[in-house]
């Protein structure tokens, strides 16, 4: 039987090694895509709904005012939410399960917090806008 290392050929090493740095490709494509959208002035914005329905935006970039206020939804329930430092929580709710209390502040494009029992969203969106467009407001 012959030993591993004899059936290893030169080319093979360089082919496996080839295929690994090739593997890396999507991973550097990704980064610059990601590198160009925020190249733009970009805008996070908290959009926080009840049942479907918007009940207020707030801009999260260059926030650094602490806020909170209660969220009220159709069945009498309430939800107290926390802006601070550009970032959002729902820091208490009159729920049962607390899930939403529990998830921790938000602050990126994608992230989102719900209520279910209360049926509040609040989502983080990122808009692209000119220097003339940015109105920081709470």
């Amino acid at each position: 039987m012959k030993s591993y290392y004899k059936m290893i050929k030169p080319w093979d090493i360089i082919v496996v090694f080839s295929l690994v740095l090739l593997s890396f490709i999507p991973f550097f494509i990704f980064s610059f895509v990601q590198a160009q959208k925020t190249e733009g002035t970009s805008v996070n914005t908290a959009i926080i709904s009840v049942d479907g329905k918007e009940v207020r935006r707030i801009v999260l970039t260059d926030n650094t005012s602490t806020e909170t206020f209660d969220v009220h939804s159709s069945d009498g329930g309430y939800n107290t939410i926390e802006v601070t430092n550009n970032k959002i929580r729902i820091k208490a709710a009159d729920c049962t399960d607390q899930v939403c209390v529990l998830t921790e502040y938000i602050s990126k494009p994608g992230e989102t917090i719900v209520c279910l029992p209360h049926k509040v969203l609040i989502e983080i969106v990122s808009e692209t806008a000119a220097e003339d467009d940015i109105i920081i407001s709470s």
